[in-house]
């Protein structure tokens, strides 16, 4: 029998920073150190045709039995954002796509951790080919509800990618490993970002180790 590792009240404390459309930090935690901050900037206006549905669960039809196939679902939250000057406005022309996806049953520590992995592969290749008015996107790992039940929970995990970000990996083979490297890189490839309770897990210290 798996063992679940309660999430509630370490997710309430906040991600390791504050993360544009997957909730906000409380401060509970410490910063994340500036190379791993996205500097993303996207426009607001693509061929038309060109961009994803503006609704979240519209996306449900491509990606929702590959995200059942690893005990994840999409949720109502996120969608097409509108980023240009500096903003975050959902809009059905925005260049950024923000989703978030939720564990259909209990979820372990592990099991999230693989999950920046195989829940971005799902995402990053495949959306720039199929909109290619997209410039980047963002996807949140959420809680379960028994963990935090709040509308709106702070996440577990965040990574967010640009096109030509997402285009340096061959997401048929990518690891965690790579991901994370990519993400201390100076200049970083891409953000990603993790609750502090993940931040702890011997998992993931042991690959920020091996990352450098």
């Amino acid at each position: 029998m798996r063992t679940r590792h309660r999430l509630g009240a370490v997710v309430a404390s906040g991600l390791l920073v504050a993360a544009a459309g997957c909730g906000s930090d409380d401060g509970a935690g410490p910063a994340l150190t500036p190379s791993t901050v996205s500097t993303t900037t996207t426009t607001a206006s693509a061929p038309e045709g060109a961009l994803p549905p503006a609704a979240a669960l519209d996306l449900e039809p491509y990606y929702g039995a590959q995200l059942e196939a690893i005990g994840m679902r999409l949720t109502d939250r996120g969608g097409l954002i509108d980023r240009s000057g500096g903003g975050y406005l959902p809009s059905a022309e925005g260049t950024h796509l923000a989703l978030y996806v939720e564990p259909i049953g209990d979820r372990t520590l592990t099991e999230y951790l693989d999950g920046i992995r195989s829940v971005t592969a799902i995402f990053a290749g495949d959306i720039f080919d199929r909109w290619p008015g997209l410039v980047s996107f963002d996807v949140c790992q959420e809680p379960t509800t028994a963990d935090d039940a709040r509308p709106e929970p702070l996440p577990v995990t965040q990574i967010e990618m640009t096109r030509d970000e997402a285009a340096a990996f061959d997401f048929t083979s990518a690891t965690v490993l790579d991901l994370m490297r990519a993400s201390r890189a100076d200049p970083p490839g891409l953000a990603l970002r993790v609750s502090s309770e993940v931040a702890r897990d011997p998992g993931y210290t042991t690959l920020v180790a091996e990352a450098g």
